[in-house]
């Protein structure tokens, strides 16, 4: 079993999901040969299946491609959302960054008004948490914007 994906190239068509509890979750035809063929010219020696078999899935993202690292309007609750699948690499500071916000407005922090900064551990850089607010201004000059 090998697995394989893509890195959303413009030839391939977007495929922008209305209700992400309910979406189609079997590879199509389309999908299942682009991905294959393209694995091929990468590894020549790789046999092309005779049988389509996988999955697909949903990652979330934001409007401006930037994830939202925040507390919500809901007392008590914290996000860590739209990360567009590639945050899984800055976990460890997002991990940080969270426990840090979480511990700062449970202590009664208004991270609204006055956001929360957090140091790197390792490289001492100060990150100011408000930068993944929920209430920031979207970039519409993002380079990864793609929604209206």
């Amino acid at each position: 079993m090998l697995m394989t994906g893509s890195q959303d190239p413009e030839c391939d068509p977007e495929d922008w999901i209305d209700d992400p509890d309910n979406f189609n979750r079997q590879v199509t035809d389309a999908q299942w040969r682009s991905q294959v063929y393209r694995l091929a010219l990468r590894m020549p020696s790789l046999r092309i299946p005779n049988k389509s078999k996988g999955i697909a899935d949903l990652y979330d993202v934001s409007d401006d491609w930037m994830p939202i690292y925040d507390r919500s309007d809901l007392g008590g609750f914290y996000m860590a959302v739209g990360t567009s699948g590639n945050q899984y690499k800055n976990a460890p500071m997002a991990g940080l960054m969270m426990a840090e916000l979480i511990t700062a407005c449970e202590q009664g922090h208004d991270h609204d008004r006055d956001s929360v900064h957090v140091e790197g551990r390792y490289t001492g850089f100060t990150f100011n948490v408000g930068f993944y607010s929920r209430n920031r201004e979207v970039n519409r000059d993002s380079s990864f914007t793609v929604l209206g």
